[in-house]
């Protein structure tokens, strides 16, 4: 249960691969949430050790990155502004998280709030599938391009929708 209290902090990254043991993290927003109202927002790229091999899917280059600091620069920014939040974000706990985690010397133990699951509980057969695109088309929601940011958006929207189904 959320209370208003809470802060809620919306997140989503881009990254390299799939697998966080041999790909890295480019892209971070995160979208800080108190009382359903925006407080404050965190953006970097990040530039990683190897070249970015799957451009085609965030369209993020080597060159959109080569002056961005590397995610341990921003690792105590992260934590940081990441702390006592509740974590928001679609498939957070099987990617999100698990990239963060990997990547952070000290772990995130934050409470964590996946939509994807949420998603699957509220809405079921409803829809073809639980990917975020396929959930901002059911609830006419802007749709998801991968970018962090956008993706953080259409997931707040998202979140906001399927807590109020019953």
């Amino acid at each position: 249960m959320i209370l208003e209290e809470d802060t809620l902090c919306v997140l989503d990254i881009e990254t390299t691969g799939f697998e966080p043991e041999n790909s890295e993290i480019i892209e971070l927003f995160i979208l800080k949430v108190k009382n359903n109202l925006v407080t404050d927002e965190f953006y970097s790229l990040f530039k990683p050790k190897e070249t970015i091999g799957n451009s085609e899917i965030h369209g993020i280059k080597d060159s959109t990155v080569e002056n961005s600091p590397s995610f341990k620069e921003k690792e105590q920014e992260i934590i940081d502004f990441l702390k006592n939040s509740i974590l928001i974000g679609h498939n957070i706990d099987n990617f999100d998280l698990k990239f963060l985690n990997y990547n952070l010397v000290n772990k995130l133990e934050n409470r964590t709030i996946d939509t994807l699951s949420l998603s699957r509980s509220k809405l079921q057969d409803k829809v073809k599938n639980h990917k975020l695109k396929t959930i901002s088309e059911y609830f006419d929601i802007t749709p998801p391009t991968h970018s962090a940011r956008d993706d953080v958006m259409s997931t707040f929207e998202i979140y906001k929708k399927l807590i109020l189904i019953q």
